[in-house]
């Protein structure tokens, strides 16, 4: 596998700058999440700075992900960014929209994939999870709203990959599977598995179950929830050994990229992409 490390666990870096020190720690591979007056597609500078990352990422020969799921970027009193789950056909509209822009317009950064994840069926707070963000109704809304997705991503040589997350329509690989049977059989979407997820959903054992999934796999982010501090544990402190993640995956023949994440942890720096690598040292021996 690649390792790679997640920019949003270095929230006070900017990626373009972090390229270079993420490679020479060892790192084939970063992930990139849109910033709400940052890296975002509606500042006049989005162009100049995507230019940027993608000349650094090519000159230290570093992948790129994208992670579309940025917290609060559509609107500062919701979360989720979008949401192609949404019992609302305006709010579905527009997340289809926001999703389609992104991958017009990081198409020159040839991204490994671009990931992202259905939504809510309805906004956190206004209402509980219910069968109905499982129901068969719901599923034929989101294979409406990401056919065409996929199709765009296809034409631009992409790989568009699903991310499930607790809460949302699709919130675990299990329920991603189930989805692959509402899709046209020749509709290619992948799955980006988030060990953090996995363990809210109670996916076990996750190494394993990654394991007979390589096929689907277009990346692993891998993660473990903090749930005190609402935030990622960092590596080595928690309780799921990740390194063992790494193992078991390698041993399956997935060769794709396994992000590292631990956000809420920026201001340790570097130092936090040095824990990651340390556990690789311990696997590899």
């Amino acid at each position: 596998m690649t390792p790679g490390f997640h920019c949003s666990s270095l929230e006070f870096h900017d990626p373009a700058t972090l390229i270079p020190k993420l490679a020479a720690l060892g790192f084939g591979a970063i992930a990139i999440r849109p910033c709400r007056g940052g890296w975002d597609l509606q500042s006049p500078w989005f162009d100049t700075a995507t230019a940027q990352i993608a000349a650094a990422a090519k000159e230290n020969s570093v992948s790129i992900v994208i992670d579309l799921d940025a917290p609060y970027y559509s609107d500062p009193d919701w979360i989720d960014s979008y949401s192609l789950a949404s019992a609302d056909a305006e709010v579905r509209q527009r997340a289809q929209e926001q999703i389609q822009d992104w991958i017009r317009r990081t198409a020159e950064f040839s991204p490994l994939a671009i990931t992202f994840s259905t939504g809510r069926v309805h906004p956190r707070g206004r209402q509980a999870p219910s069968d109905e963000d499982h129901s068969e109704q719901t599923l034929e809304r989101l294979a409406d709203a990401i056919e065409p997705l996929a199709k765009l991503s296809q034409s631009f040589g992409v790989n568009l990959a699903l991310r499930p997350v607790s809460e949302h329509a699709i919130a675990t690989v299990a329920h991603f599977e189930r989805f692959g049977q509402w899709l046209n059989a020749d509709m290619s979407l992948g799955l980006a598995a988030d060990v953090g997820e996995m363990l809210l959903g109670g996916e076990f054992p996750i190494g394993a179950r990654l394991a007979r999934l390589q096929h689907r796999l277009s990346c692993v982010y891998l993660c473990e929830p903090d749930l005190e501090r609402d935030c990622d544990q960092r590596f080595g402190h928690g309780d799921i050994d990740l390194g063992r993640v790494w193992e078991v995956m390698t041993e399956s023949g997935f060769g794709g990229p396994a992000i590292f994440r631990a956000c809420g942890h920026g201001r340790m720096g570097l130092e936090s992409a040095r824990e990651a690598l340390r556990l690789l040292d311990d696997v590899r021996g």
